[in-house]
């Protein structure tokens, strides 16, 4: 039955790898938060989850050749029009706001994939007031099983990077995990679909 018992909001964050079987688990963390949060729940991605922020992902994802810094100031734009439009409103109005990747994924991606000065990515988020989230779950695997699990399927221009720069994203995220161990939630995501799926509940079901 779900609870009429009114909640704080929360926002949550999944991170990986592509090929991590964090996409998989998302309805899984939805049904949970509705469960809980009557007032509903809002799922979302980046880069995307606003129209502006949906154009600006084809860019990144799909645009032959982007400087390092384009692509970070380029993650930063569809985030703050994310932030604006979309997760503070849910979370005023009370919803719990899930998110596919978020900023996280740009300390991987673009901080320790790209190489970019982590301070940078720091300091951006600092000027334009970027909230955290309360909880982040880290879908975690081996690079080389990551990419095995993507393997026939076409490639964006990231995910078509090799598997050097998957190893720092990967390091990225742990980097992160270790700072923040009060929000970060790592699960290792080599086991059956049920068990990576007790896992989440159990990590859920402790924030509530």
């Amino acid at each position: 039955m779900r609870s009429t018992a009114p909640r704080r909001p929360l926002f949550l964050s999944l991170e990986g790898l592509d090929g991590s079987g964090k996409t998989t688990q998302i309805d899984r963390v939805v049904d949970f938060c509705e469960h809980h949060n009557a007032a509903g729940v809002v799922v979302t991605r980046e880069p995307g989850g606003t129209e502006v922020g949906e154009r600006i992902r084809h860019i990144l994802l799909e645009h032959a050749s982007l400087h390092a810094q384009t692509e970070l100031l380029l993650v930063f734009a569809a985030r703050i029009q994310h932030v604006k439009v979309v997760i503070a409103p849910a979370l005023a109005l009370g919803k719990t706001v899930v998110c596919d990747r978020y900023l996280d994924a740009t300390y991987a991606y673009q901080g320790y994939g790209r190489g970019l000065d982590i301070s940078l990515i720091d300091a951006m988020t600092r000027l334009l007031d970027i909230p955290l989230p309360d909880l982040t779950i880290y879908f975690d695997v081996p690079v080389p099983v990551a990419l095995a699990r993507r393997a026939g399927r076409a490639a964006d221009r990231i995910e078509a990077e090799g598997e050097e720069f998957f190893e720092r994203v990967r390091e990225g995220y742990w980097r992160r995990a270790q700072d923040e161990p009060g929000r970060f939630v790592v699960i290792p995501a080599t086991g059956s679909l049920s068990e990576v799926g007790e896992a989440v509940d159990a990590a859920l079901a402790r924030r509530w």
